[in-house]
């Protein structure tokens, strides 16, 4: 929303007094004008650990009825399904930390049920301090942050699209990383 407001485009926030936009929601027009302002960040000659701050800002959003459980923060990128996805290589039902930006969320897996804390900036976990904001299945998490991946392998395959037609060397990289798909 940040990039759209300087660029004078209009997108809808997902909820008032947000700045992030679903993805979904962009039209062709306005994701190419946001494409092309993130590529005049960018040099020809810059290394590939450059690339990463072509990410656009955000993240996972999880939403229930309406209610924001939670929302990325500050210093994440759609790159951060990543970390979404980590919560089901943890096999300890310990609390742990998961990057969403400033502030961050822990979550803990216990008998098919992914517990969520509510937003922290707390570097030393004490989980008798840890206060559980909501619970999900283990099996609905997966099913939504699947679907969550597919809208971000079609927003790669629509800036793709618009890299290709601009003739951008480099455009299956780049989208990757725009997109936040590593």
């Amino acid at each position: 929303m940040e990039v759209a407001s300087q660029l004078n485009i209009n997108v809808n926030t997902i909820q008032k007094g947000s700045f992030l936009v679903d993805i979904e929601t962009i039209d062709d027009e306005t994701l190419q004008v946001l494409v092309n302002q993130k590529l005049g960040e960018i040099d020809a000659d810059d290394s590939e650990e450059d690339l990463c701050v072509l990410s656009f800002d955000g993240g996972v959003v999880f939403k229930n009825n309406n209610e924001f459980l939670i929302e990325p923060n500050c210093c994440s990128d759609l790159s951060n399904i990543q970390e979404w996805q980590a919560i089901f290589e943890n096999e300890t039902s310990e609390w742990k930390d998961i990057w969403i930006g400033h502030p961050w969320i822990l979550y803990k897996r216990e008998n098919g049920i992914i517990s969520f804390s509510d937003y922290t900036e707390e570097c030393t976990i004490v989980p008798e301090n840890i206060t559980i904001k909501f619970e999900i299945p283990e099996a609905v998490l997966t099913k939504e942050l699947e679907k969550v991946k597919q809208h971000q392998i079609n927003f790669n395959n629509r800036i793709l699209n618009i890299l290709e037609k601009e003739n951008i060397n480099n455009a299956e990289k780049i989208s990757k990383f725009i997109s936040g798909i590593k």
